[in-house]
């Protein structure tokens, strides 16, 4: 895989690509990945499966500490050097897919003053050379990736603001920020125990989990 960092994509700039069946390479960006999962995307995707986040962590992710933020990082299980949700006729979860496969071939930079992308290539992929056109704008629109880059930004400030305070979490606090932040069942359960409101709604209760992970930690 290669990231084209010299180059950044605004908005309005524009790129060609497009992924269909016909393509030889079809599946293939879904074969030997390391593909990280966002609280939102753990949302999305548990309730497409019809299960708890519980069992959706537990079936599908492992985890681990990032190297970086010393914060917990989910990622999800390859099957056989694949993702277990690729079939032969695509990804059995498109509509629920995750905000990384969604933006592909595109690579998401959001700073506190600006946001751009970076194109993404790989040896096999074939969608580079289709003679189709996007601005980055029409694209995000296209794949429903709006409201994952929203999500995922009130995630990205709280890993974010941890690591530039330089506080490093113990084992309890980590366990705590992996529950309040990706298993948001749990935290349901669990509410009265983490001093945080109940919520019905899974994304509420997904924010209310970050929420006091800021609250906690930041302020």
């Amino acid at each position: 895989m290669l990231i084209d960092n010299e180059k950044k994509l605004k908005f309005d700039d524009t790129f060609k690509f497009s992924c269909s069946k016909e393509l030889k390479c079809f599946n293939k960006c879904c074969m030997n990945l390391t593909l990280m999962l966002m609280p939102y995307d753990i949302v999305r995707l548990k309730n497409a499966l019809g299960l708890t986040s519980s069992e959706f962590l537990e079936k599908y992710t492992t985890w681990h500490i990032g190297a970086a933020t010393g914060l917990p990082v989910v990622v999800v299980k390859q099957v056989d050097g694949a993702c277990p949700f690729v079939t032969s006729e695509g990804c059995s979860v498109y509509k629920d897919r995750p905000s990384s496969c969604r933006l592909y071939p595109l690579v998401r930079i959001k700073k506190t003053d600006e946001e751009y992308y970076h194109m993404v290539y790989e040896d096999f992929c074939e969608g580079h050379n289709q003679n189709v056109e996007w601005t980055v704008r029409d694209w995000i629109v296209s794949q429903g990736a709006e409201i994952y880059n929203k999500m995922n930004d009130i995630f990205s400030e709280l890993v974010l603001g941890i690591y530039t305070s330089g506080k490093k979490l113990n084992g309890e606090e980590i366990a705590e920020f992996y529950t309040a932040c990706y298993d948001v069942d749990s935290l349901r359960d669990l509410a009265d125990e983490f001093g945080c409101r109940r919520k019905e709604d899974d994304v509420e209760q997904m924010l209310e989990g970050i929420e006091l992970m800021k609250k906690k930690h930041l302020y």
